[in-house]
């Protein structure tokens, strides 16, 4: 089956590369070479709706899908895969906040993220377990008020710097 994008999917296809070939082509191997990213690249994306777009409106996104967050990044990377990757990342797992997050929740998190002011962590990977969601053994166990985790993760994606993390369990 062929993928034949929509009108709007072309017009933002368009934009990216625009957006992708003048702001990160210049930068890209200065960048790399220093070990850098210029945060001010993340809010730029995220002024053109870049950044959480299958995030609703309400929420600070532009409620499109997740095929138009892959064209988006799909651009990205073909400029640059290093700044494509970090420009990813600073949402990585806010779709499990998008389906499983309770409306507070979505409030709270999601349009500092849309905005490009906040990044995301993700807490997955387990030493037995690796990235393998379906194996992991940290639990989350309702005290009162609160929960408490218990387990070991490995790796925690932006971990320094987050704002918050997202913990499977």
């Amino acid at each position: 089956m062929d993928f034949d994008p929509s009108n709007r999917q072309k017009q933002i296809r368009l934009a990216v590369r625009e957006f992708a070939e003048g702001e990160l082509a210049p930068i890209a191997q200065e960048c790399e070479l220093k070990e850098e990213f210029p945060r001010e690249l993340l809010k730029k994306a995220a002024q053109l709706g870049f950044i959480g777009v299958f995030f609703k409106k309400e929420y600070g996104g532009l409620g499109l899908g997740y095929m138009e967050h892959a064209i988006i990044l799909e651009e990205f990377w073909r400029v640059d895969p290093g700044l494509a990757q970090v420009l990813g990342q600073a949402i990585f797992g806010s779709e499990q906040l998008v389906l499983f997050g309770t409306d507070e929740q979505k409030k709270r998190y999601l349009p500092p993220l849309a905005r490009g002011d906040w990044v995301t962590g993700f807490s997955i990977t387990e030493p037995e377990a690796g990235s393998d969601a379906a194996s992991v053994i940290t639990s989350a166990v309702k005290d009162g008020e609160e929960y408490v985790i218990n387990g070991n993760k490995v790796m925690i994606s932006n971990g320094s710097a987050a704002n918050f993390l997202l913990v499977s369990a």
